[in-house]
């Protein structure tokens, strides 16, 4: 199993707070995450929510590239609100940054509106971007005529693309083939397996609706992601102290926007959904949702928008050291594991 960071959103409680901290404390759990074993990190992308300073996933990519060295670099924007060749476009530039260490994890839209555009959402219409992604990141020119989508347009203004019918978006991938997720719910799970690329299901999904959107989505030798909201501390009692109130506020936004259900109580909304807890129950959890529904990469929150920086730093820290190994080393003794 292969474990991510993120998705980073920059999130922030408190309003004394400066923005700029925000991002830089985000940057540096990258780099703690790199130095002790995980094998990505994620840059999300949000848009009108008040506690939330990323609104493009590009360019925290980017950011997240230039800080880590050996790290995938995991971006997650949000398909519909740019142009498909644009946002192919940015990726590749990240991809060359990193050294061909880019993953792309499109999600779908849900945004639209409130930039005012109406119809977007539809699959159609988010197969019809991936199929432009795709045409843009491969090595010849391409047109690529739709209900969506006319490349190249026509242009009598600019000299350089008069007459032409193909056209090569640059620059290319630095890596031969970029991989491609696709994340969020039904929509999502739905798209993937018509598109034919892993399914990347949201951590505010219970266990209990995840069977069904990753039953007909898995390939065999495929990659099986899965997102989860995660803590870890020395004791279970002293990670749900830490991470609980932290967690509720953010799933208490979310059950406003009718993402989640309302709960009596934190253990009934943690239950099948979140994996918090000493080394031990997070290892246990992890088995778990491998064995029921074959996930091989888990990317893990870790840092909350209300949780001092340090916590954060410390629960990274002691996620690569006592988790990670256990899964990098499987069916090596204890006592070999214990000393990575």
């Amino acid at each position: 199993m292969r474990f991510g960071l993120g998705p980073l959103t920059m999130e922030i409680a408190d309003p004394s707070k400066k923005q700029v901290d925000v991002y830089e404390e985000a940057l540096e759990q990258t780099v703690t995450a790199e130095w002790w074993g995980f094998d990505s990190v994620w840059a999300g992308e949000r848009h009108f929510t008040p506690d939330h300073f990323n609104s493009s996933a590009s360019v925290i990519g980017a950011a997240l590239a230039q800080r880590t060295e050996f790290v995938r670099v995991g971006v997650m924007p949000v398909l519909g609100l740019v142009n498909a060749m644009y946002l192919a476009e940015e990726v590749a530039c990240i991809d060359n940054i990193s050294n061909g260490r880019t993953i792309v994890a499109a999600q779908v839209p849900t945004e639209q509106e409130q930039y005012g555009w109406r119809g977007s959402g539809t699959i159609e219409r988010m197969l019809d971007d991936i199929a432009v992604l795709r045409k843009s990141w491969g090595p010849n020119p391409f047109s690529h005529k739709s209900e969506f989508h006319t490349i190249p347009m026509e242009n009598d203004v600019h000299i350089q693309a008069r007459g032409i019918d193909k056209i090569s978006v640059q620059p290319k991938p630095a890596q031969l083939e970029v991989p491609l997720w696709v994340s969020g719910s039904d929509v999502a799970s739905q798209l993937a397996k018509e598109v034919g690329v892993p399914y990347f299901a949201p951590a505010h999904l219970p266990l209990s609706e995840l069977h069904d959107l990753y039953a007909d989505t898995q390939r065999e030798g495929a990659t099986v992601p899965l997102a989860r909201e995660v803590f870890i501390a020395r004791t279970t009692e002293h990670a749900h102290e830490l991470a609980a109130d932290a967690i509720a506020g953010l799933y208490k936004r979310m059950a406003r926007a009718g993402l989640v259900k309302e709960w009596d109580s934190f253990e009934e909304l943690a239950r099948d959904r979140f994996i918090i807890g000493d080394a031990e129950t997070c290892i246990e959890q992890l088995y778990r949702y491998q064995e029921q529904l074959g996930v091989n990469y888990v990317v893990a929150r870790i840092a909350y928008h209300s949780m001092h920086h340090g916590e954060t730093a410390k629960a990274v820290q002691l996620f690569g050291q006592a988790v990670v190994p256990e899964f990098r080393m499987f069916g090596l003794p204890d006592e070999i594991r214990k000393l990575a």
